[in-house]
């Protein structure tokens, strides 16, 4: 958590030097993406907040919400998930200006409070950008410089609330090579 406070003189509100937001997985989806779903209050330092996002609707450069409380070029959010069909499990993961792949199966992730119980799953997506030639359909281009990772995480279907929306959360990162 963050130590703040405002200065003597009731200026600007100051922030411990060096309080990073670096959750562990089971924290991710214990004290945030769980608390979201069953609205209550989220675990994160005061002053510091997690957006939800459209993500499938953008491109991973314009989902990186700035933040001192973030390692560089970190970024967090929740996404309401888009399905392919109604009844169908398959997500909508093509974006304005490529896809985002999931590379492997999902990683389970335990419970915080009872080790045997799983609490949902992490899973990583590579975004690759269309390659914009018309003849080359479907053709994606992972030549960038610039790469960029999610790890998505879905909570277990036993811990949502019966009112509540599928929701999962992400967080975003470029990775720097080929």
């Amino acid at each position: 958590m963050a130590s703040e406070g405002t200065s003597d003189d009731g200026g600007e509100t100051w922030r411990s030097v060096g309080c990073q937001f670096t959750p562990t997985d089971e924290e991710l989806l214990g004290d945030c993406l769980l608390n979201k779903v069953r609205n209550l209050p989220l675990r994160i330092p005061s002053g510091f907040s997690i957006p939800e996002m459209e993500v499938y609707k953008k491109s991973p450069w314009e989902l990186m919400v700035p933040s001192s409380y973030l390692p560089t070029g970190v970024s967090y959010c929740f996404v309401r998930v888009p399905r392919s069909k109604a009844k169908d499990n398959r997500l909508k993961r093509k974006t304005r200006g490529g896809t985002w792949v999931a590379n492997g199966k999902p990683r389970h992730i335990p419970h915080q409070d009872r080790r045997t119980a799983i609490a949902g799953t992490r899973r990583s997506l590579k975004f690759f950008k269309d390659s914009g030639d018309p003849r080359k359909k479907n053709k994606k281009d992972s030549s960038l410089g610039l790469k960029w990772i999610m790890h998505e995480y879905r909570l277990h279907p036993s811990l949502y609330p019966t009112n509540a929306g599928a929701m999962d959360g992400g967080t975003f990162h470029p990775e720097h090579g080929n």
